[in-house]
């Protein structure tokens, strides 16, 4: 053993060994999942308080951190984005019809990488997840060959910007701490984040169509058009459509594909022309999902055949969807005779049954035990006073994606402003929370969705993983480990940093991204002091490294939560993401490992 090690291995009290014992039972913890990450990192630091090895003061720093109020706002940001409509509507524009795979998988990659530099990647590959499997369906393709570049494109993307992911505002706050003239500037982490995000592309792009399965459900692939509806409207006589034509209807009040039908005087005119005048009586049958259909029934005097007087304002439209039990009330009748709307005070899009959706005019199906039901409500629908009486909730009052375009392009422009004040050398919390308070100011997103939209759990994970971090500098475990790591790599800034990067990359994989550089930040730090390099610029690249090595999970599917998003609807295995992944990591370690040092050079002093 050298002597360093020996030394450093010496230093430790009993409050070094105990910490590295809950250290050594936490990591367990987050790699077999036994309980959520939170959840083991809380009674890992509670531990550590309870025994005093931590004071409350340090317990509660992590808590106290600006970073954790920088990521709510961008959670309720990125929310508002959702709700006006803009992501899905971007989302349904950029992927193209081209049949070479390359286009194909370009038109995918690149909008994803690059949205995702400025939004929340979880909620872009949540969103975009089925789209590009009902793209791929569409095309006669796999989705196989699409959902895991869709979860790295997103990695790519959140590795360039300071609010790219959480990892990165972690580390920034953990830089700030160390001295307040460092932490990264908006694009600083683009030097690395950019070169990697264009080799990675180019891997997608030439190398996984031959790494990644080719599987189809024929099984999946039916269920995925049962969420599709079909709906009849009547135009009545004070109907902004009459008289227009198709394609003038589709300019402003729906969307052209979506009508699939027109029937006049008892003839059926399938897939109508755009040049095709709407008149007054005919009925529209349109064909699109549960937004898409909903923005119908807030047109004028166009009469929803299922319920003709039911009026919806898109601003404040919900979504829920429940099950009849055996004892309903509603078993044996219809909605016609129960006066469904005025009853229960939302109105019914469709029924389905055993996961079919039941044809013909939905006021006159008959209800059975096990129907689910899609309902329409113009406000959250007050559905507890029915609860286990007459239905069972799959998902209740969920607001409706409307795109309005005017609410849409202001929420962008707020967004725009943040990412530009931001870039000037204004605090990211401030500009972040000054955006949120237009969005609140403007009705653009209500306290209730804000309030959700808040990952809470990824929050204490973070704040306590401040915690950990602190136990492991205060009891000399830190600077045990980065002796380790000197005698393994060596004080050379290009090995020093190379291990960093790698041991980071491992730590990823097996746990969550934003524990594993709260972890390693302090060990990596004390180990280039060690080696020598005291400059900020020294910490700066190291900062680097641990947030460069944090946004690699591209191995082990357990390792970033946008890849469990992909498992199941691209019928994947744990072999899928091992064979693509391990390459991307090893590629990703190169490039870092041979820029950071020339960026930010570690120069000792």
């Amino acid at each position: 053993m050298p002597q360093s090690i020996k030394e450093a291995q010496e230093a430790l009290g009993w409050d070094g060994w105990f910490t590295i014992v809950v250290f050594v039972l936490t990591f367990l913890g987050l790699v077999t999942e036994i309980k959520p990450p939170a959840i083991t990192m809380l009674i890992g630091t509670g531990i550590l308080l309870i025994s005093g090895v931590i004071s409350p003061t340090q317990f509660l720093e992590g808590f106290s951190n600006e970073i954790l109020l920088t990521i709510a706002m961008l959670c309720i940001i990125v929310r508002s984005l959702e709700v006006n409509g803009v992501l899905e509507a971007v989302g349904k524009k950029v992927l193209i019809k081209s049949k070479n795979f390359a286009f194909q998988m370009l038109s995918m990659c690149v909008p994803v990488a690059t949205a995702s530099a400025f939004l929340n990647n979880t909620s872009i590959v949540l969103l975009m997840t089925p789209i590009v499997r009902k793209w791929s369906l569409k095309n006669k393709l796999s989705p196989s060959k699409f959902l895991i570049p869709l979860s790295y494109a997103a990695l790519f993307g959140g590795a360039c910007t300071l609010i790219g992911t959480s990892t990165n505002l972690v580390v920034h706050g953990l830089l700030r701490r160390y001295s307040p003239e460092l932490g990264f500037g908006f694009f600083e982490l683009a030097y690395v984040g950019v070169p990697c995000a264009l080799a990675g592309l180019f891997y997608l792009v030439t190398f996984c169509r031959y790494l990644l399965p080719d599987r189809l459900d024929p099984a999946s692939a039916v269920s995925e058009e049962t969420r599709e509806f079909t709906a009849e409207f009547i135009v009545g006589p004070d109907c902004p459509l009459v008289n227009k034509t198709i394609k003038e209807g589709a300019r402003r009040y729906f969307r052209g594909e979506l009508l699939i039908q027109i029937e006049r005087n008892e003839n059926a005119i399938d897939s109508p022309s755009p040049d095709l005048v709407i008149f007054v009586g005919d009925r529209l049958v349109f064909v699109g999902d549960i937004n898409q259909i909903a923005e119908l029934h807030a047109i004028r005097d166009l009469k929803s055949q299922a319920d003709p007087h039911f009026k919806l304002d898109v601003s404040s439209s919900h979504f829920s969807e429940v099950v009849i039990p055996t004892t309903s009330l509603l078993v044996g009748k219809t909605l016609r005779r129960i006066n469904f709307r005025n009853t229960y005070g939302a109105s019914v899009m469709a029924v389905y049954r055993q996961g079919w959706r039941v044809l013909g005019n939905v006021r006159d199906i008959i209800l059975q035990a096990g129907d689910t039901l899609m309902l329409l409500s113009g406000e959250p629908w007050l559905g507890a006073n029915f609860y286990n009486k007459d239905f069972y909730y799959i998902r209740h009052h969920e607001k409706l994606v409307v795109f309005n375009p005017w609410r849409a392009g202001f929420v962008i422009l707020t967004l725009l402003g943040m990412v530009i004040a931001a870039s000037m050398g204004t605090s990211i919390m401030i500009a972040s929370m000054a955006t949120v308070f237009l969005l609140f100011a403007t009705r653009s997103i209500t306290f209730r969705e804000a309030q959700n939209s808040i990952m809470w759990n990824i929050l204490l994970l973070i704040a306590c993983s401040f915690a950990l971090g602190r136990a492991m500098e205060t009891t000399g475990v830190a600077a045990y480990l980065a002796e380790i790591i000197l005698a393994l790599v060596g004080s050379n800034p290009f090995m020093l940093v190379g291990g960093i990067i790698l041991m980071t990359i491992i730590c990823t994989e097996l746990m969550t991204n934003n524990a594993a550089a709260l972890i390693m930040f302090p060990i990596a730090i004390t180990a280039a002091k060690l080696a020598g390099y005291h400059s900020l610029e020294a910490v700066k690249a190291i900062g680097v490294s641990v947030a460069i090595g944090a946004s690699c999970a591209y191995a082990v599917p357990t390792g970033y939560q946008t890849h469990m998003m992909v498992y199941g609807p691209g019928g994947y295995k744990f072999t899928d993401f091992f064979k693509t992944g391990v390459f991307m990591d090893l590629m990703i370690w190169l490039i870092a490992t041979s820029l950071i040092p020339r960026i930010w050079p570690l120069v000792e002093g």
